[in-house]
């Protein structure tokens, strides 16, 4: 019994100890400088209009190399499901199969700094496509983030929400 108790007692008293804190590699971003959140913000702003232009490409393979194939990577899809890596390429590959051309437009884009290794990409967009059929398309509302992490000194995205209204058809 007394044994018992004693092992309470311990455990209760590791509970309210605070948890040691270990080192990181990563620089809050208090910590980051005027000039390396410029850097950042450059690397990110090139690095979205490379994948932007893919995009247009209709070249899965190219976009998907943007992205952390990783079991942690996750996607949050137009139609509201949940994806991996192998969905989100899935997804997307099904939908430029059916294009001919495909065009975007960015109406907002925000890049904020969270980190040295770490950045959120917010962007608000209208697509215009041609289908392979000849039917043109419109998506007049397209909105999305991207958590980007430095990882082997690459930006790679790791998580990708997007958010779409109902296409629209375009005589």
């Amino acid at each position: 019994m007394l044994a018992v108790v004693i092992a309470l007692f311990l455990f209760a008293a590791s509970c309210n100890t605070p948890a040691k804190e270990t080192d990181t590699k990563t620089t809050d971003v208090s910590a980051v400088t005027t000039e390396q959140k410029q850097v950042i913000e450059q690397e990110i702003s090139g690095l979205i209009k490379e994948f932007f232009q893919q995009v247009e490409k209709l070249d899965i393979e190219t976009c998907m190399t943007y992205f952390e194939n990783t079991p942690d990577f996750q996607a949050v899809n137009p139609d509201g499901t949940l994806g991996d890596y192998d969905a989100l390429k899935k997804l997307n590959a099904d939908g430029f199969s059916q294009m001919k051309t495909l065009s975007v437009v960015p109406t907002k884009e925000v890049i904020r700094v969270l980190t040295d290794s770490l950045v959120l990409y917010t962007f608000s967009m209208e697509q215009d496509a041609t289908l392979k059929t000849g039917q043109k398309i419109k998506y007049e509302h397209v909105a999305g983030t991207m958590l980007f992490s430095k990882i082997n000194g690459a930006w790679k995205a790791t998580f990708y929400h997007e958010s779409a209204a109902a296409p629209v058809a375009v005589k």
